[in-house]
């Protein structure tokens, strides 16, 4: 038997002990006799206090008489009646397992305590609430009157209630057992690619968790769920629902559980198994846009494959932007590439449209002045449009005849118009090279060597006169060299010069003071 214990610490709801049955039967005399009880000689001179006796014992025996009583492991003493001979023979077929048939006799609805209390041959027992494992909707008053198989997991002592005995019990570990038996059957039986029926028991963000069996629960990763992608699995379970699921992957982990993997989309045909095998490059196929990421959209189609339009292939125009789509967006698309093996389908939208780079030779030809847009601006030069989806570029060095521009951005403007001249077209590679400096005036072509200049003086040092033509934008320079030691130089003032060499790349002219 347990230790005495408080109603609180007695709560059905704390952990089952052992079952303990430490009893013997011993005849022994009465000791001491007073109105509250009778007092017995207990084995090595102790004495003892008849926990259950009632008011016709202790009128009935007297100081001497010998009676019968059973002595627990703790010291206590019990008047050998038909309840403690009752509970004796429970306790001798509980330690065997066995299964009691209790009679539901009343309800408990407390909040701390609820349960049921239940009838075995004669002795009242409690079932808390956790330990029935039947559910019924119309709570624990619908038990009462019935019968239910139970096992006796525990004794409790009621203190307030003069020690009375509270064996309890429970339905839930016949349940559980049994399950347990279940599951060790069902686990031989199934294999990987079984097919079983299971009920949905959890959702969460990265699956779905799926009862097999009573005991056994399965996994189904998000990625198992559909053939679709999808964000959340509750848009195609929801908990309670019945289903077939296949069995992908059957392990055992460290702690000795088994591990299962199921299946749901592996039910149905996969996309490119629906997929017509008829299909081919250069085969146009409608769907729905179903995602859009930084590289390109994908587009879902009626059989459930997607195909990939890359984002260089969505326009021939480059002013077109992944921005311009959206999803759900109906699309009707060329396919350039299919690849069965590993599943991969490439489309292309700009295939379906004239490509501008056609017969371009009847639109455009070299030494053609153009009204071009700027696009954009790099290092080297500034890409330009010329019309819808033809692009070219105006390198730093055909900007200006005169200027060595190094960052364009710092003198032109996005979405300016530019006057350009088509020096070159490469309709293999689809490049264009265009010079704006062309639509100029060249003013290199206004000097030759030996010629009469006049100029101004910009600045000077040892190393010689830095001037500009009188009249135009090109500056010269005056080697220190070829000026006289004594000369006199004024600030801004003019020089007549005779030019003795023009080197248009490196946009220099030499001059010699005349």
């Amino acid at each position: 038997m347990t230790n005495k214990l408080s109603i609180e610490q007695a709560n059905p709801f704390g952990e089952c002990n052992d079952i303990t049955s430490s009893i013997s039967q011993i005849s022994t005399k009465v000791e001491f006799k007073t109105e509250n009880g009778l007092v017995v000689t207990l084995p090595n001179n102790n004495s003892g206090l008849l926990l259950n006796a009632t008011i016709e014992d202790i009128n009935y025996f007297n100081l001497g008489d010998t009676i019968e009583v059973y002595l627990d492991s703790e010291g206590n003493v019990y008047r050998n009646d038909e309840k403690c001979k009752l509970y004796l023979d429970i306790i001798s077929k509980a330690k065997t397992g066995h299964v009691f048939n209790a009679k539901v006799m009343d309800a408990v609805t407390d909040e701390k305590i609820a349960g049921l209390i239940v009838d075995i041959d004669g002795l009242q027992c409690f079932m808390p609430e956790r330990q029935i494992g039947i559910e019924k909707k119309d709570g624990l008053q619908s038990f009462v009157g019935s019968t239910i198989d139970v096992k006796l997991i525990s004794v409790k002592l009621k203190e307030k209630e003069g020690n009375r005995f509270l064996p309890i019990v429970s339905h839930k570990i016949i349940e559980d057992e049994k399950n347990v038996i279940d599951a060790q059957e069902k686990l031989q039986n199934i294999k990987v690619g079984s097919i079983i029926q299971g009920i949905v028991k959890n959702i969460v963000s990265y699956g779905v968790f799926v009862t097999i069996s009573p005991s056994i629960d399965g996994l189904i990763h998000i990625t198992d769920l559909s053939w679709k992608r999808i964000s959340n699995p509750s848009e195609i379970l929801f908990v309670g629902q019945h289903i077939n699921v296949i069995i992908l992957d059957i392990k055992q982990t460290n702690d000795g559980k088994t591990k299962i993997s199921l299946g749901l989309k592996q039910l149905s045909k996969g996309p490119w198994e629906r997929f017509d095998k008829n299909i081919k490059e250069g085969d146009v196929v409608s769907g729905s846009i179903c995602n859009i990421t930084d590289y390109g959209i994908f587009i879902m189609l009626p059989s459930g494959v997607q195909g990939l339009v890359h984002k260089t292939e969505l326009s021939w125009n480059s002013n077109v932007t992944l921005n311009d789509f959206h999803k759900e967006q109906f699309v009707t698309a060329k396919i350039i590439n299919i690849d069965w093996e590993k599943e991969k389908l490439l489309l292309s939208l700009k295939q379906l449209l004239t490509d501008p780079w056609e017969n371009i030779e009847n639109k455009i030809s070299v030494g053609d002045i153009v009204e071009t847009t700027i696009k954009s601006f790099t290092n080297f030069g500034i890409f330009v449009t010329i019309a819808d989806g033809i692009d070219g570029l105006i390198h730093v060095s055909e900007l200006s005849w005169t200027e060595k521009i190094k960052k364009p951005k710092n003198h032109y403007i996005l979405g300016d118009h530019l006057n350009a001249v088509i020096i070159s077209i490469d309709q293999d590679k689809k490049k264009i090279k265009l010079s704006h400096k062309l639509t100029l005036p060249n003013p290199w072509q206004k000097y030759t060597v030996g010629q009469h200049v006049n100029a101004i003086i910009l600045e000077h040092n040892n190393d010689g006169i830095l001037v500009k033509l009188e009249n135009d934008n090109l500056t010269a320079f005056i080697p220190g060299k070829l000026i006289s030691k004594d000369y006199f130089i004024e600030e801004n003032g003019k020089l007549e010069c005779l030019i003795q060499e023009i080197d248009e790349n490196k946009r220099m002219i030499t001059l010699a003071i005349v």
